[in-house]
């Protein structure tokens, strides 16, 4: 996350920032794009007046080839689990909500 734009005055104008309610005085995130809306943008940059959370959140159907690159998987919410890498690059403890152990965590069968 850049807390401004970090991009050239030309990116700028092109991507019509200064039509953005705060302009490029906000954070801007480079995003993973999922492949199943657009198979040719794998990273987007973008303001964060533009982003949006799906209604509701639709968990498990991203689709992206650096997911097995950048998380571990999914923990019992349905949320990413970060590598460790990317948890000290954002200052992040590990944090996910734990699979529910089978029969009173017994793996015998």
């Amino acid at each position: 996350m850049d807390p401004v734009c970090c991009e050239s005055s030309s990116w700028m104008e092109t991507a019509q920032v200064e039509k953005l309610p705060r302009g490029s005085n906000q954070p801007f995130y480079q995003v993973l794009v999922d492949v199943h809306e657009d198979p040719n943008l794998l990273v987007a940059y973008v303001a964060e007046d533009n982003l949006l959370t799906p209604e509701p959140p639709n968990k498990g159907q991203f689709d992206h080839p650096y997911i097995s690159f950048l998380f571990y998987g999914m923990d019992a919410a349905g949320d990413f689990i970060p590598i460790k890498q990317l948890r000290e690059k954002y200052n992040r403890p590990r944090h996910e909500i734990p699979l529910e152990p089978d029969d009173e965590g017994n793996d015998d069968a």
